[in-house]
């Protein structure tokens, strides 16, 4: 059974990699996740060793990356990279096995700096957060990106983050609104129509397009299942030459079986992904016992290795018995392994 928890470079900033390894181990814990990749966001830091809230970079990559694999798209590299590279290089004299944390369409950074490879709503508007993984050059840079990754020394494997059509919702940016906004609204307010999404839809792409702008103006319903059904294409098609660009290195990716979802994790059916990564990871942040339990129940049965993600600090649990009970619920069922998110959140209790 693994038992891995996530983990950012900022962690290791001040502290020596042997003794965080110590920790890791003593307390339970036979692999980690460690962020390669990451988004920008301010965390609060209960245990770092200099600062409690700490601001990241908008999106960079805690490795020195090979210069020539990308092209317009080029990831910026934080003064992090050392403490990165120290810390693998301590686990892989141990054997501890860490795999890189790669969020690959949630990049505040590279958006602002193209926001033509951004997703673009049915009104024309561009999230500047979110790489659209439709666009060509956002596709490079996803592969580019997973290659120089894995190529790493001292890295496991992939865990795959936000290979996906980031949506409307999103709290890195300070949003305010004067309307409520209904699940419907926000879900059609989330649907990519770019050039390259347009293209993925066929020849119906503007028809919906404007009975999207409609929608979202009325409030009323529209059946957009065409673009869930483009949005899935080219996933599959993403997923299937990731599969072949890092064909050496186990891929874990973060997911979400709801057709519907539009966040940081990828929305397919666990079949449809099987065929090309190793293992998926379902979380379950935010969620009670009882709707853990709900949402385990409808999950099928798959040759795929599971592995369940919890927050195993507040808000989600306040207690020993609170982490038990959630890993009691992982532990009856198919699941082969569990992700605690996160250690950089988490109070020394």
């Amino acid at each position: 059974m693994t038992r891995s928890i996530w983990m950012g470079p900022w962690d290791l900033e001040h502290r020596d990699a042997a003794q965080v390894l110590d920790e890791l181990q003593d307390i339970g814990l036979n692999a980690a996740s460690l962020a390669m990749s990451y988004h920008g966001g301010r965390m609060l830091l209960p245990r770092h060793r200099s600062r409690l809230v700490y601001e990241l970079h908008p999106g960079a990559v805690y490795f020195e990356p090979e210069g020539s694999r990308y092209a317009r798209l080029r990831p910026a590299v934080s003064p992090l990279a050392t403490a990165t590279a120290k810390f693998l290089r301590a686990a892989a004299r141990r054997n501890f096995p860490v795999s890189a944390w790669t969020v690959l369409c949630h990049n505040d950074h590279l958006g602002m700096l193209h926001p033509e490879c951004c997703i673009e709503n049915a009104l024309g508007d561009r999230y500047s957060y979110a790489l659209c993984p439709s666009h060509p050059d956002v596709q490079h840079y996803i592969l580019a990106l997973c290659a120089d990754v894995v190529s790493v020394p001292g890295v496991a494997g992939l865990d795959v983050e936000a290979l996906s059509f980031m949506g409307y919702e999103h709290q890195s940016l300070h949003d305010k609104r004067g309307v409520t906004l209904d699940r419907e609204q926000i879900s059609m307010l989330s649907l990519c129509f770019c050039e390259h999404c347009r293209a993925a839809m066929g020849t119906g792409a503007e028809a919906m397009r404007q009975r999207i702008r409609s929608a979202i103006q009325t409030g009323e319903t529209a059946d957009w299942s065409i673009v869930l059904n483009a949005r899935h294409s080219v996933l599959r098609k993403l997923l299937a030459r990731l599969r072949e660009t890092t064909i050496t290195a186990p891929i874990n990716l973060r997911m979400s079986t709801d057709a519907y979802f539009h966040g940081g994790k990828t929305a397919l059916t666990i079949a449809d992904a099987a065929p090309f990564v190793d293992a998926a990871t379902l979380t379950f942040f935010g969620s009670t016992l009882e709707s853990m339990e709900r949402q385990l129940a409808d999950i099928p049965p798959s040759n795929l290795p599971l592995h369940g993600g919890i927050v195993f600090h507040n808000a989600d649990c306040i207690s020993e018995r609170d982490v038990r009970k959630r890993l009691a619920l992982l532990d009856a069922t198919h699941f082969s392994g569990t992700s605690f998110y996160s250690y950089s959140m988490a109070s020394q209790q």
